[in-house]
């Protein structure tokens, strides 16, 4: 916001002064309900939110994911207490793998199985939420470098960030 980086690849959704910035979403991804293979909540298409949070939670805490988080139970009037909390995106694999608890993370960091090779599955959560929006973003009335400029171009034209949706 206050210039020192022409344009920047970011979370969006999370934006809290965007008045002050320029952003264009270039995906947008909803939030999952990460399990290990032989849970009996994988009988079902979509889990109920309440439900899924009669489980043991393992949170992501990483700093735009846990204001993600945040925003989400907020909006939901919820707030599940992680039975553990990490920095690590694999170390969460590894634990909802091993039946250690639950996730609910983005669907675009969702990989279906962990470092050990140990299968992990997701579930649409039927709840309607926010999704998760990675986008551009820069200062709002600045004038663009060409190299920001060709940054943005690139950003919106390559075939695996053209705006769809990961839900």
């Amino acid at each position: 916001m206050n210039g020192e980086i022409a344009v920047v690849l970011m979370l969006i959704s999370n934006l809290v002064n965007r008045d002050a910035l320029e952003t264009e979403a270039l995906l947008r991804s909803a939030w999952r309900l990460w399990l290990p293979a032989d849970h009996p909540l994988l009988a079902r298409e979509a889990v109920d939110l309440a439900e899924a949070l009669r489980q043991p939670l393992i949170a992501l805490a990483i700093d735009d994911i846990t204001e993600a988080g945040k925003i989400l139970w907020r909006q939901t009037g919820l707030m599940p207490p992680p039975v553990l909390r990490t920095q690590s995106v694999e170390a969460v694999r590894s634990l909802v793998a091993t039946g250690a608890g639950l996730a609910m993370l983005p669907d675009m960091a969702y990989r279906p199985w962990s470092l050990e090779g140990d299968r992990i599955e997701a579930r649409r959560i039927a709840d309607p939420l926010p999704t998760i929006e990675v986008g551009v973003a820069w200062r709002r009335g600045s004038r663009l470098a060409a190299a920001a400029e060709t940054f943005i171009q690139l950003a919106r034209s390559h075939p695996s960030q053209r705006m769809r949706s990961t839900g």
